[in-house]
């Protein structure tokens, strides 16, 4: 298994790379990411529902609790209204989202605004926090601007993710390195 793990390393770097790829393609079509997100949930939604329902109905009738039948109810229908109106999803997603970043934003702006005497680190996230809070509400009432937010944060996170995966398919090699040479310095004792 160390074998495996030490000479695999490019198999991090490809998956980093792809990453990357990833994000850029994230940021070129919003509106076909924030889809499948869209598609993503609702079939989630539905499948979840639909175990439920499953699993209700081969417990036994000692171990049946209604509620459960209700909520996976709920989760299916939930999940099938999702999937036959895509553009009322991503709606709610972005609107969803949109109310996250303002209340980031509202979280950010007190808090810089009670550290702004003690540290100047209370200006910058002042600053982040006003800004957040204008990006919540663009979100919230304009739907295309609410996509690409969702777009721009999902795609900063895949590339942040890709660029760690190539740095660490590289600490990784360097240490399959030193572990082989220590490993062949042990043998030869």
């Amino acid at each position: 298994m160390l074998n495996t793990m030490l000479k695999k390393w490019w198999v991090i770097l490809l998956q980093g790379i792809l990453l990357f790829i990833l994000g850029m393609l994230i940021f070129n079509n919003p509106v076909e990411v924030l889809t499948g997100i869209s598609l993503w949930f609702g079939i989630i939604l539905l499948v979840t529902g639909v175990i439920g329902l499953f699993g209700w109905l081969f417990s036994g009738s000692e171990d049946r609790d209604s509620w459960i039948l209700i909520w996976s109810f709920v989760t299916a229908v939930f999940g099938v209204l999702i999937l036959t109106n895509l553009l009322a999803a991503m709606k709610v997603i972005t609107v969803i989202f949109g109310i996250w970043v303002l209340m980031t934003g509202f979280n950010l702006t007190t808090s810089g605004w009670s550290l702004k005497k003690e540290n100047s680190l209370g200006w910058f996230l002042l600053i982040i926090g006003v800004l957040s809070v204008a990006a919540g509400l663009m979100m919230i009432f304009n739907i295309s601007s609410g996509i690409a937010g969702v777009a721009v944060i999902l795609g900063i996170q895949v590339i942040l993710s890709g660029i760690a995966l190539i740095l660490l398919s590289f600490v990784k090699k360097s240490l399959a390195g030193k572990i082989e040479d220590q490993i062949k310095k042990l043998k030869s004792i």
